[in-house]
């Protein structure tokens, strides 16, 4: 329970940061799309550096508190803070394009160092708190199903709430004190949840695998570690899959909240309901997703979610390009689809980050040791930078459309509309395709995995609660 309390904190800053703040600092806030888009993705890739660092340091860490509580006490009151400065800059902070692209850039860059901090030690503890194909799932997927839940609702409450159309702003998306007062919800909710996990995990520390005898970190032992879990098999098909999945993944939460006000034309009131949909989904994923690990591979619980989204994500927008889908029946599509897509999204995303805890076996099965750190920061690593490629892409294709700053959802024209949603369609539709692609190359089974807890003398059930 502790452990996916974590969850909460990591929802909220995904769902806020992915979908609201490059339409706040560029349409709220006046700051052009490219450098908005290109601040994003300078501090992701900025992230996905300093990922490695943390979890590397982590696995070598010898203090009293074990090796992952030290950095996830240490982000406990930065994180909160950071946000709420995210969603209030000061006024010299915007008074130019140039200085605001530099202080989003220079703060988003401080907030996900402090994230990492939080995010890879913990989730570095699922391998060490069992060895078992199938709860490694259920572990992640309440961590998961625990965020996206709580994203979700925030979203929820954003356009149900905050996000209301006033007199001074017609269009609730552009309501700027809407935005500001959120910030103080999430910042305590990102405070809490990190300090559940924090000290609801605490007292697994003294059961926990301890450091490694040689504790030291240089570029050496460093490079050494990256080269052993690069020449994991499984680990490089698994990378290269998420180099697509998230590159697309980054441009669609850059362009969602376009999509659905500027393509699909809805108000702040429907988009509130759209998202609960998706609240259904997401506890729908949490309740289905240990049953699919017990009964299915993880591979092809992946490969059959990344199929079946060629109906969930493509065929809306696919039926009205082709002036198939009448505006009365925009709405309840809308509706059905998002409850199946955020299903097939949140079980992927769960199942996955199961199978990267599997890669610890197998690369220590070759290696000899164990780098639970090392492979959690490094998957994050490729995510970040290729997330971070789709969401300045984003900017790239409002740029390349001429979508225009606009203060009202009527000065975007049709054409440009249905340019943003073709140009998205697109990409979708060759995504699936090579993920499904690369899924292949993925041989890590359930029986490989019993092999390799089995060869390194693991015992197989060392689950904690947490």
């Amino acid at each position: 329970m502790w452990f996916g309390a974590g969850g909460v904190a990591l929802g909220i800053v995904g769902n806020a940061v992915s979908y609201f703040l490059l339409v706040y600092y560029n349409q709220v806030l006046g700051i052009p799309a490219y450098l908005v888009s290109l601040a994003l993705a300078v501090a992701l890739i900025a992230d996905a550096c300093i990922d490695p660092v943390v979890g590397m340091l982590s696995d070598r860490t010898q203090s009293r508190l074990g090796r992952r509580h030290p950095y996830i006490y240490g982000a406990l009151m930065p994180l909160p803070l950071l946000y709420f400065l995210l969603w209030n800059p000061p006024a010299w902070a915007t008074a130019t394009h140039v200085v605001g692209f530099v202080y989003l850039t220079t703060l988003l860059i401080v907030f996900r160092t402090a994230l990492a901090c939080f995010d890879i030690p913990s989730n570095a503890m699922v391998p060490e708190l069992t060895s078992d194909y199938d709860r490694r799932t259920s572990l992640m997927s309440a961590r998961l199903s625990a965020a996206w839940v709580a994203g979700v609702a925030f979203t929820i409450a954003m356009y149900g709430y905050f996000l209301q159309p006033t007199a001074a702003q017609p269009d609730g998306v552009l309501n700027a004190m809407g935005y500001r007062i959120a910030s103080w919800l999430g910042a305590t909710l990102i405070l809490v949840s990190v300090t559940a996990t924090a000290f609801g995990t605490h007292r697994h520390v003294p059961a926990l695998r301890g450091a490694r005898q040689h504790a030291s970190l240089d570029l050496r032992a460093a490079w050494t570690t990256v080269r052993a879990i690069f020449a994991n098999g499984p680990f490089r098909a698994l990378m290269l899959y998420a180099i697509v999945y998230r590159s697309t993944d980054g441009l669609f939460a850059a362009l969602w909240i376009y999509l659905v006000t500027y393509f699909w034309l809805l108000e702040p009131s429907q988009i509130a309901w759209l998202t609960s949909m998706n609240l259904i989904g997401s506890f729908l994923a949490m309740a289905v997703t240990p049953w699919l690990s017990r009964n299915h591979d993880k591979r092809t619980i992946v490969l059959a979610a990344n199929f079946a989204s060629l109906i969930t994500s493509c065929g809306p927008i696919t039926l009205r390009l082709l002036g198939f889908l009448p505006d009365r029946a925009i709405f309840p599509t809308l509706l059905g689809v998002a409850i199946f897509d955020t299903f097939l999204i949140v079980v992927t995303v769960s199942v996955l980050a199961s199978m990267i805890t599997d890669l610890v076996e197998d690369v220590q099965r070759t290696d000899g040791r164990r780098h639970e750190g090392a492979i959690i920061s490094a998957q994050t690593f490729i995510s970040k930078l290729s997330t971070a490629s789709g969401t300045w892409i984003a900017g790239l294709v409002l740029t390349a459309i001429a979508f225009p700053q606009a203060s009202r959802v009527a000065d975007v024209t049709r054409d440009t509309a249905d340019s943003l949603g073709l140009t998205y369609l697109l990409v979708l539709y060759g995504s699936i395709a090579l993920c499904g692609a690369l899924l292949f190359r993925y041989k890590l089974d359930r029986i490989t995995h019993a092999a390799n807890v089995a060869t390194i003398g693991v015992a197989p059930d060392e689950l904690r609660r947490a």
